[in-house]
Formats: structure tokens, sequence, C-alpha cells
């Protein structure tokens, strides 16, 4: 055997390599050709890209559940978008294809043809298509006609609370509500539940908004809005006794579905940006805190009239921090940090009243605070967090979790608020107006200089605190309009109806709204979303469901009946939305039978019975 150089060997391998390369290299340049041939190696990849990337946002999108109002009616929810491409290769015959494609989507035949004989490879036939169409077109097996699913997140109430519900872009939360839902779909953890008590993907919110409510605030706003040019107008009604946000609308609004068509400005919540507090405002505030500090301290309370108040800079401040004034803290459909940093124009009062000395009360907070600051006041010692989700519910198990909404300060500061809660109601009584059924108004108007990057402006601004009874749970709502003001010296008094005249006409259809909603809250019944695919646009811009029969016909689940003994009929008829029964409920309150029993088939059935504690002599048919 003839032994080999070092040399030889290591030049025969470089050969082996180089030759194996050159043959991995024509493999490589055969399959892209054949597959270029085909549809397109460009095409190819992107498809493949599309393929993962739908998988991913699958499994991310159906996280992201549906958001009811507090009567369970749908505010958000995830919809299937369907859209039609043609890879023109696989096309057996253009005009075959545009003759059946013309007449089962409604386009135009010669445009159609126009595209699929530019010679690209692939080209988009229609976006949007309804359920019908869709099977239309899956029917007919077009060779070379496609469609692609992705999941898109609607808003059917389109304007309603947008600023409260915020909006969502490639499935990411931008704001709001949203935005929160990301930070759930993330952590899995409800604040207030024991450690180690996970949700599941899936998740429903029910919200604290009442969308009766929203519409009242919502046609309030635009009236105000639309009186003056360059106005800006918000309008916030909360619970007293919970901190539930019932209502926000601001004007201009703007629609979710289509929110990059607005600017920052227009999508900016003005409720949660730091403004001037009115000089009224301020004065109640340090009165207030007059009365606390007496109490606080031990000594004996006077009426308001005739008590001298001392300025305690140290019993103040436990006021304002009590109340959330001084520190930043976020809410559930957005967060203080955020918001200070968002807006680039600086308000500051035209003219200091006087000058009078306020001690510690803030002279800028957002809107927000203010309402907060006045519930925490007036509602008897309950140290409350403003919030618009009343609970969370998980798709897997069915189990609902209720956010903590207020704390009971009784034995805290909030004995103090307790104790001064009636000559604090008479301070407030001298300084506003009454309206009907024993509504409170207080009203004040600042003059603003806006000072930004393009100069200083005069505004006006307006702020309307109003008290609204409601039995068992009165609501505060507090109103902002911000709009141009002539300078000081040359202000002309406006004309027409007064902010206070405005509100006034629509507080008692709230007062009665809140209480019909408070006394049937435990027998709404949850709003069954169609299956159906992303809205078709009509040409004239508005949005109706694509499937027409879906209007008339749902698809619905079978399955077994589900252990309903304890729970509440609005749980009741969510464990039931997706079965198809008829369902009946006999009294309120808490379900203590049903028929058919647990574990019983549904298949064949077309109806089933709950009988709720609060039902007297009623029996069973058997």
């Amino acid at each position: 055997m003839v032994k080999q150089s070092r040399l030889r060997v290591q030049k025969e391998k470089k050969r082996r390599r180089a030759l194996l390369s050159v043959l991995l290299i024509i493999v490589i340049t055969t399959v892209c050709w054949q597959v270029n041939k085909k549809i397109g190696i460009t095409t190819y990849l992107k498809e493949k890209i599309l393929v993962v990337k739908k998988s991913l946002s699958e499994q991310s999108v159906s996280s992201r559940g549906t958001v009811y109002d507090r009567n369970l009616k749908q505010i958000a929810v995830t919809l299937e978008r369907v859209s039609v491409y043609a890879r023109t290769k696989e096309v057996d015959s253009i005009p075959g294809t545009v003759e059946v494609l013309g007449a089962l989507l409604s386009i135009d035949k010669e445009r159609l043809q126009k595209k699929l004989e530019t010679g690209s490879l692939r080209v988009w036939i229609d976006e949007d298509i309804s359920q019908e169409q869709e099977v239309a077109v899956k029917k007919k097996h077009l060779p070379g006609v496609y469609l692609q699913h992705e999941q898109v997140r609607f808003y059917p109430n389109d304007t309603y609370a947008a600023h409260i519900i915020g909006y969502v872009d490639d499935n990411i939360g931008l704001a709001g509500i949203e935005f929160f839902f990301d930070r759930l779909l993330a952590n899995r953890e409800v604040d207030g539940e024991p450690t180690g008590s996970h949700l599941n993907q899936s998740q429903d919110l029910v919200l604290t908004v009442d969308l009766k409510i929203q519409r009242i605030l919502e046609d309030l706003v635009a009236d105000i809005g639309g009186w003056q040019r360059d106005t800006k107008v918000a309008a916030y009604v909360m619970e007293g006794a919970t901190g539930e946000i019932v209502g926000g609308a601001q004007y201009p609004g703007f629609n979710p579905n289509k929110f990059t068509q607005y600017s920052p400005q227009v999508l900016e919540n003005n409720f949660l940006q730091p403004t001037v507090v009115p000089d009224k405002f301020r004065r109640l505030f340090r009165d207030v805190a007059g009365i606390y500090s007496i109490l606080e301290a031990g000594s004996i309370l006077y009426p308001w009239s005739i008590q001298p108040f001392e300025t305690n800079l140290g019993r103040q401040l436990r006021l304002w921090e009590w109340l959330g004034m001084t520190e930043q803290w976020f809410t559930d459909f957005s967060t203080y940090d955020r918001a200070v940093k968002s807006r680039e124009i600086v308000y500051k009062p035209f003219i200091h009243s006087q000058r009078q000395s306020y001690g510690l009360v803030p002279e800028y907070a957002t809107p927000l605070k203010i309402l907060t600051a006045m519930t925490g006041i007036f509602n008897g010692g309950t140290k409350i967090r403003p919030h618009v989700v009343a609970a969370v519910s998980d798709q897997e198990t069915g189990k609902e979790y209720h956010l903590p909404a207020s704390q009971d300060e009784s034995r805290g500061y909030g004995r103090v608020i307790k104790a001064g809660a009636k000559e604090v109601g008479q301070l407030l009584r001298s300084q506003a107006s009454e309206g009907s059924s024993g509504t409170l108004f207080l009203e004040d108007e600042n003059v603003l200089v806006a000072q930004s990057a393009k100069g200083e402006q005069f505004l006006s601004s307006k702020m309307l605190i109003v008290l609204i009874p409601a039995d068992t749970s009165p609501l505060i709502m507090l109103v902002v309009v911000e709009g141009q003001a002539e300078h000081p010296a040359s202000k002309k008094r406006p004309t027409g109806q007064s902010l206070k005249e405005r509100v006034g006409q629509i507080v008692d259809r709230i007062s009665v709204l809140q209480q019909v909603a408070k006394s049937v809250s435990d027998v709404v019944e949850i709003e069954i979303q169609d299956e159906d695919n992303y809205p078709v646009k009509k040409q004239d811009g508005t949005v109706v469901p694509g499937n027409l029969e879906s209007q008339e016909k749902v698809k619905k689940a079978v399955g077994i009946m589900p252990d309903l003994k304890g729970l509440s009929l609005r749980r009741s008829f969510q464990l039931l939305q997706n079965k198809n029964v008829k369902i009946r409920f006999q009294g309120t309150g808490r379900v203590v039978s049903q028929k058919p029993l647990p574990g019983t088939p549904l298949k064949g059935l077309s109806e089933c019975i709950l009988i709720l504690e609060n039902v007297e002599d009623i029996e069973l048919k058997k």
C-alpha cells in the first residue's frame, strides 16, 4: 500500500467538498426553479410566512374575548375577516373565473379580468366577504382561487365609549380597556384573588358601563361640542358608593374600528389630562379640609358658616392623599404616568383670583381625580377606586372573578369623613344650586392660557359637578367644556342654554336608568354573538352584518346540561348561551332547581327551566 502525502489527502478532501457544494447548489436551484415555475418563489415564501403569522395570531387573538357592558350587551368582539385571492398561474380559465366570482361577490367583472391578466403571480380579488359569500366560493372549487382568514377586533357600537374601550392594532391593545386586556392576558391573575389563582388563556370582560346611559352622554357632548367651533367636551358619571364608571363620553370622539384615521389629539383621553382646578372647587376643597381638620383634632365642630377655620397643612395633606389628589395612580382604562407625558400643552390660569390662600389644595389635577375626590368627600367615608372592569369571566372554567371596587375606611380616615358628612353636605348646598329631584349643581369657569410650541392661546374652561340622587346608588357626574375664548377684556356673554340647563335635561333619565339597572342586575340576559365574518362595508360607509342568514339562525353547539344550582341567572345564561335550547326562568335570585337535571344530554331537547329562590308555589312539570 502506497502511503499518500498529507498535502495530497488535503487536496482530495477539498475537491470532494467543492463537488458536494456544487451538487447542493444544483439541487436547491432546481427546487427553486420548480417552485417558481409553479407559483413564484417570492409568493411561496410570503404564503409560508402568512401561515406562521396566522397560527401565532390565532393563538393570541382567541384569548381576547368579548367585552360586555353591565347589562351584558356587546361592546367589543373578535370576528373573522375573510378575503379572496388568486394564484394566476393556477387559474384554468380567467373568463370563467371572472364570470363566477363577479356574480358571487358582486364586483366589477371587467376590472377583475384586467387584474387577473396583469401577470402578477398573486392577485387580491375582494376583502371582508360575508360568511354567505365564503360558503358560496368554497362550493365552486375554482382552481387557483383561495381564501385567507384572519381575526380582527370589532366594536359594534362604533364611537360609543371609545376613549374608555380603546383600540387594538395587530392584536395589541394600545389604549383603554384593550390595553388593560393585554396586561390581564399576560399576567393571568386577578387582583384580590389568592396567590396561585391563575386564569386560563381566554377571558371575557364585564364592564360597569351602561350603554343606555352612555348613549345619553354621547348625545350630550355632541350637542355641547357642536354649538361652538374648536370645543372639547368630556362627561363622566361615577357611582358614588363603588367608584364604578357607568358612562364616559368625549367630543370630538372617534371610531375604534378606524382609529388610524384620527389625529393623536382626538385619540387622547382629555379626562386623564391635568388641567387647572377652578377657584370655586378649590375653595370648597379648602373649606372641607377645614371641617375635617377640626374633627381630626377632636375639637367641637360648629356650623360651617360661623366656624373659624385654621389652615393645618399636615392635615390637609392627609386628606388629599386619602382622596388620591396628590399621588400618581392608574385606572383600568389608562395609566396616569402615560397620560401626563402625552400632553404637550401646558395650562396656566390667566388670573389668580384675589391671590387667596388655599394651603395645599392642588392647583392642577386631572378631571378624573377631581371627580374621584368629590365622590370620596360625599359618599360617607368609603375610599373608592375609579374603574370600569366589574368582572373577568374565564371562558374555559366559566368562573367569574369580581374585581375589588372599594375599601371600607370607617375605622381609618374614613371615620373622619363619615363624621363630617352632614356638615359638608350643608356646605355644598350653600354653594351649589338645586335642580329637580334633589339634584345639586356646582359650576365654575376659568380663563386659561394654553402654552404650546405654537404659542399661547386663551381658553375658556368650564366644569360642572352634578350630584344625582338614585336611591341606594347615587351618582356623581363631572362635565368639562374647553374651548377658545376671547381676550378677557373683550369677552362677550354667550347666548343660548347654559351648561347647567343642558345637563339638567338629562339627569332624571340617568337617575331612572341607574335605578332600573340595579334592580334587574341579576336577571339580564347575555347578548349572543352571531357566528359571522367581519362585517361588510356598504358603499355609503356604514357597516352591516355580512351573513344575512345568521340574523335568522345562529349555529349553536349541543352538549350536556350543566349544574346551575346556586348560580346567578346571569351566569346561568352565560353557560347556556351556546346550547340550542329555549330558556325559561321563574322567580328572582339564584338558581335552586333546574330541568333537565345536570348531566342530561341536550340533544333533542328544545327547552330548559330554571327555578330561582324567590318564588312561591311553583312546581316543575313532570
